[in-house]
């Protein structure tokens, strides 16, 4: 008779026969004790590893390092793009102010432009009247109406902010006004006193000055193409 898997582990209990002496006409019972059987071991545990205390500081590592080089990455590429900002800004500020100094120019050059064909205008129409005139009433009304439109176009150009680039054809109109100025006035004292030389002299002092004027008229010209 085969025994049963599950039992095949417990030893069979070996009865142990002790007789007894007799006590008082009797017979003492035998008494049967189970062999002790040994408890099977447990199966052994495997502790369970820890993971090293360097790995975790290991992995922070490695988390800082990707974090920094993604963030230097950023900061650089950030770094770049202002940079080229600024770049396109001080270009722009740049061309800018160009531009404001080249319309500053031009509104140099037109208010003075402006102020020359104005007063310019007056002193011809007043010279052509002088010489047109004649009666004394009329050539002396004509030759004091020159005589103040020739020192307010001196004043104006006195006042006036002059380009550069016009600054010599300006000198020499200068000179043209003065000397047409002193003309002008000699030619109005020969006519009050009556100084027919001082008359035909300051005349011709007028037209020469007026031929400088004109001279200075198309230089003036010649730099405003």
């Amino acid at each position: 008779m085969s025994i049963s898997p599950e039992l095949a582990h417990i030893a069979p209990a070996v009865a142990t026969q002790t007789l007894a002496e007799p006590a008082n006409g009797h017979v003492a019972e035998v008494a049967i004790f189970p062999t002790p059987v040994s408890p099977e071991p447990e199966p052994e545990v495997k502790a369970k590893r820890s993971r090293p205390s360097w790995l975790a500081s290991a992995s922070v590592g490695v988390v800082a390092l990707v974090a920094t080089g993604a963030l230097g990455y950023t900061l650089y590429t950030t770094s770049r793009q202002r940079d080229a900002t600024q770049a396109h800004l001080n270009a722009t500020e740049t061309t800018l102010a160009a531009a404001r100094s080249d319309a500053a120019t031009r509104k140099v050059t037109a208010d003075y432009v402006a102020l020359y064909i104005a007063d310019s205008g007056k002193v011809h129409s007043d010279y052509q009247n002088e010489v047109t005139c004649d009666t004394y009433s009329q050539c002396r009304t004509v030759a004091q109406q020159l005589l103040s439109d020739l020192q307010a176009f001196q004043a104006d150009r006195k006042s006036a902010t002059v380009p550069s680039d016009l600054a010599g054809a300006d000198a020499d109109l200068g000179d043209a006004l003065s000397a047409a100025i002193a003309g002008d006035q000699e030619f109005i004292v020969g006519m009050d006193d009556g100084d027919v030389g001082k008359m035909k002299e300051g005349g011709a002092r007028v037209d020469a000055a007026m031929l400088n004027i004109a001279k200075a008229q198309v230089a003036l010209a010649n730099h405003l193409k």
